[in-house]
C-alpha cells in the first residue's frame, strides 16, 4: 500500500478500490483493517467515499462504539488505562466521540468490550461489569443519535473469550446481531439451537482465512481447502446463521479465490454440494483463462488447497512428516509433480494470462513445494549427519539452495511480475518461527549440520545426496474419489491395516429424515471424507462398516480413528461416534470435549488440534473371534472381521481408519493404505 499509494496507512484512494473490489464481488461489508492503521482517523474521507460507495463500514471484535483500536493506542499515556471499572468516564467519551462522528452513515456499531490490544478483559467472565458497558453504551448510542438505540445497527461479537460470557448467561437486547465465529481455523465454535435461532437481531459467523495469533500465525498464503470452507459454511448456513458473514482475510492477494467462494455462498448457501463445488472453482478459472483452460486450472488449484491445507508454512518443519516410511519424500513430490504440471498449462497461456496464472496458482505452488523440500532436505541432512554420514553435506548444500530460492521467488512476485505492480505484498516473514508470532527480525536459514571432509573422503565416496533411495512409489489416490464406495475389503500388512474412511464394505443410512453419507473429495490429508448431509438431520440408524482381516492369534486391536477436527457447536460437552467390531462391544468416544479454550486446554490441546485440523482417537478393542477347530487347516489362517462406525451428533466427518495390532509407526499422514479389494458381488 505504502509503494503503491504514498501513505502507511492507505488513505481514501486504497480504500475505495477495496469498495470496488467489494461491489463487484457482491459484498457491502468492511471491518478496515487494525494493526497500525486507524480507517476513521488516518484520513476523514475514507468513511465518507465508503458511505457515497454503499459501503457499510463496521469494527472488529475488540473495537467497540466505531472507534479503532489505534485511535486508543496512539494515546494511551494520556487516556489511561483500558479498563472500564476504574476509568469510565474516559471510555465514555471515547465512545461517544465514535457515535458522534459515525451518526448518520449506516454504519454497523460493534458493541461489549475486550481487553487492550485484542486480548480478554479479565481472567474470568465478570458478567456483571460487561453488562454495565453495554448498557451504557448504549444510552451514549441514544444521546448521540438522538434516537432509541434499536435504530442503530449493532454487533455483539462472541469472539474467544467473549463466548464464555453468553455461556454464563449474559444476554443483550433483542436488536443485537450475535455474532459467532470459528476457532480462527476454519471450524465454526457454536451454532445456535432452535430456540436461540428466534432471537430477532438475527446472528453472523466471522470466519478466518488469515489468522493472527497462537499457535502460529497463518497469513503468508492461501491454506483453506476449498471443501472446507463450503462444508464450514453451509453448515453455518443451515443452522441459521444468515443475518451477517465476514472473512478474515489479512492481505487481498494470496486470498483471491476464498473471498470469492465465501461471498458468492453469502448469496446462495446451497448452490453447490459436496459432489460438485469444483464447478465452482472452474467456473472461477474459467473467467480468469478461459473455457478451454478452466477445468486443469481447477484441478491442480484444488489439489494445491489440499495440500497446503495439510499444514500451513508458519508451522512446517523439519518434524511434520516421517522420514522413515518414505512420507516426507512422498509429500515433497506431490508438490513437485504437481509443479510441473502447472508450468506446463502455464507454457500453455497466451502472454497476457501468465501473471494472473502466476498469482492464482504457480507461484503459491512453488513457495510452498519449496518450503517442503526446504525443510525435507534439513530433516535428511539431521539424520544423516546424527549417523556421521558424508551425504549430510549434500543435503546441507541443497536446504541452503531452497532458502535462496525462497527469497528468489518473493522478490520475482514483488518486483518482477506485473512490472512489480504488487510490490511489497509479498513480505510475510515465514521461516524462523520460534512462538506464535512473526517477531524475528528476517527470515532465517534453518540450522544445517556439516560433516568435515578430508582428502580420503573425496578419493573413495561420491556424494549421492542428490539420489536418494526411493521408496516404493505409492498408489496416487488423487483420482481415487472417484471410485465406487461399497465392497471393500482390506488385508493386514506389517502389523496394521490402514483404511481411507471413503473405501467402506457398507453404509446404513439415517433411519429419519433427510440425511445421507455423503463422500467429500479431497477432505484431510489424504484420499477424502464421508459425513452424513445436511447436519441438522437425525443421525439414529447411521452407520459405516469396514470389511478386513485379522490374524488369527490377535485377540486385541488399538484402533486409531481420525476425524475432522469439528468443534462441539451442537452437544456443547462434546460430539460423540461410536466404534466396534461385530460381535464385540462398542466404545464411545467424546472426540472434542476438550477443543476448547479452558485453561487446562488451550494450549496442549486446542490450539495444536485445530491448527492441524484432524483429531486422532484410540481405543483398544478386543477382537471377536469365531470358533475354531484346533486341528483344521484354519486354525492359523487370517479371520474376517467388521469394524463399524457410527457417529452420535452432528458435524462428524469421518477421514481415516488405522486398526493396529503391534506394526503401526505413526506419520502426519497415518500411513498408506493396506492392500484391499472390491468384491462386485456386494
Amino acid at each position: 500500500v505504502k509503494n503503491t499509494y504514498g501513505t502507511g496507512y492507505g488513505a481514501h484512494r486504497f480504500y475505495s478500490r477495496v469498495f470496488e473490489l467489494l461491489l463487484r464481488l457482491r459484498g457491502n461489508f468492511l471491518w478496515p483493517a487494525m494493526w497500525g492503521w486507524a480507517f476513521y482517523a488516518d484520513d476523514p474521507d475514507n468513511a465518507r467515499t465508503a458511505d457515497e460507495m454503499g459501503i457499510i463500514i463496521g469494527t472488529s471484535h475488540h473495537e467497540p462504539m466505531a472507534r479503532n483500536h489505534q485511535e486508543w493506542a496512539r494515546h494511551r499515556k494520556d487516556y489511561g488505562a483500558w479498563n472500564y471499572s476504574t476509568n469510565r468516564p474516559v471510555l465514555d467519551r471515547f465512545f461517544a466521540e465514535g457515535i458522534r462522528r459515525m451518526k448518520g452513515s449506516e454504519d454497523v456499531v460493534t458493541i461489549g468490550m475486550r481487553g487492550d490490544g485484542d486480548e480478554a478483559m479479565s481472567a474470568e467472565a465478570d458478567v456483571k461489569l460487561l453488562e454495565s458497558v453495554i448498557a451504557n453504551q448504549r444510552k451514549i448510542i441514544k444521546k448521540e443519535t438522538g434516537r432509541p438505540a434499536s435504530e442503530t445497527p449493532q454487533v455483539w461479537a462472541l469472539y474467544k473469550e467473549v463466548l464464555d460470557y453468553y455461556d454464563a448467561g449474559m444476554r443483550v437486547p433483542d436488536d443485537v446481531t450475535l455474532l459467532l465465529c470459528d476457532d480462527n481455523w476454519g471450524n465454526v465454535r457454536r451454532l445456535p439451537n432452535d430456540e436461540e435461532r428466534k432471537h430477532p437481531g438475527g446472528w453472523g459467523m466471522y470466519y478466518h482465512v488469515d489468522y493472527v495469533g497462537a499457535p502460529r500465525n497463518s497469513k503468508l498464503l492461501n491454506c483453506t481447502p476449498i471443501q472446507n470452507m463450503w462444508e464450514q459454511m453451509t453448515l453455518t448456513y443451515d443452522y441459521g446463521v444468515d443475518r451477517l458473514w465476514i472473512l478474515n482475510v489479512g492481505d487481498l492477494k494470496p486470498m483471491e479465490y476464498p473471498i470469492t467462494l465465501f461471498l458468492d455462498m453469502a448469496w446462495n448457501p446451497h448452490s453447490h454440494n459436496a459432489s460438485d463445488i469444483l464447478d465452482h472453482t472452474r467456473d472461477f478459472f474459467a473467467q480468469q483463462f478461459g473455457e478451454s483452460q478452466a477445468a486443469e486450472a481447477a484441478r491442480i488449484f484444488n489439489l494445491l488447497c489440499k495440500y497446503n491445507g495439510r499444514v500451513t508454512p508458519e508451522m512446517l518443519d523439519r518434524n511434520t512428516y516421517s522420514l522413515e516410511d518414505g512420507e516426507w519424500q512422498r509429500v515433497t513430490d506431490d508438490y513437485a509433480r504437481l509443479e510441473a504440471e502447472a508450468l506446463r498449462q502455464y507454457l500453455t497461456l497466451p502472454e497476457d494470462s501468465r501473471d494472473a496464472y502466476m498469482q492464482l496458482i504457480l507461484f503459491p505452488l512453488q513457495l510452498m513445494g519449496n518450503l517442503y523440500e526446504m525443510y525435507y532436505s534439513q530433516a535428511m541432512n539431521h539424520r544423516l549427519h546424527s549417523l556421521g554420514l558424508l551425504e549430510a553435506n549434500g543435503w546441507a548444500d541443497r536446504t541452503e539452495r531452497c532458502f535462496a530460492r525462497d527469497a528468489e521467488l518473493m522478490n520475482t512476485y514483488n518486483k518482477v511480475m506485473s512490472d512489480g505492480k504488487w510490490d511489497g505484498m509479498m513480505t510475510q516473514k515465514h521461516i524462523g518461527y520460534t512462538s506464535w508470532n512473526d517477531s524475528f527480525e528476517r527470515d532465517t536459514l534453518p540450522e544445517i549440520r556439516r560433516i568435515p571432509i578430508s582428502i580420503s573422503d573425496l578419493s573413495d565416496k561420491s556424494d549421492s545426496s542428490e539420489k536418494p533411495e526411493k521408496p516404493e512409489n505409492p498408489k496416487n489416490s488423487d483420482n481415487s474419489s472417484h471410485r465406487p464406495l461399497s465392497g471393500y475389503q482390506f488385508s493386514p500388512s506389517n502389523g496394521c491395516v490402514i483404511i481411507e474412511a471413503p473405501h467402506i464394505y457398507s453404509a446404513t443410512e439415517p433411519e429419519k429424515g433427510n440425511g445421507r453419507w455423503t463422500l467429500l473429495p479431497d477432505v484431510g490429508r489424504t484420499l477424502g471424507a464421508l459425513a452424513v448431509l445436511p447436519y441438522t438431520a437425525p443421525l439414529d440408524g447411521a452407520s459405516l462398516t469396514y470389511s478386513l482381516s485379522l490374524p488369527a492369534d490377535v485377540d486385541s486391536v488399538k484402533v486409531h480413528v481420525i476425524v475432522k477436527s469439528t468443534l462441539a457447536f451442537s452437544r456443547l460437552e462434546g460430539h460423540r461416534y461410536k466404534v466396534g467390531f461385530d460381535g464385540g462391544e462398542s466404545v464411545t468416544v467424546n472426540f472434542n470435549s476438550d477443543l476448547n479454550e479452558a485453561p487446562e486446554n488451550i494450549y496442549d490441546i486446542f490450539y495444536p488440534t485445530v491448527a492441524r485440523r484432524v483429531v486422532e482417537k484410540t481405543v483398544i478393542l478386543p477382537v471377536p473371534r469365531a470358533v475354531h477347530n484346533a486341528n483344521s487347516a484354519e486354525a492359523n489362517t487370517d479371520c474376517p472381521q467388521f469394524l463399524t462406525l457410527s457417529p452420535l451428533d452432528p458435524g462428524i466427518v469421518f477421514e481415516k481408519i488405522v486398526i493396529d495390532f503391534g506394526g503401526y509407526r505413526p506419520s502426519y499422514l497415518f500411513g498408506k493404505e493396506s492392500p484391499c479389494h472390491r468384491n462386485q458381488s456386494y
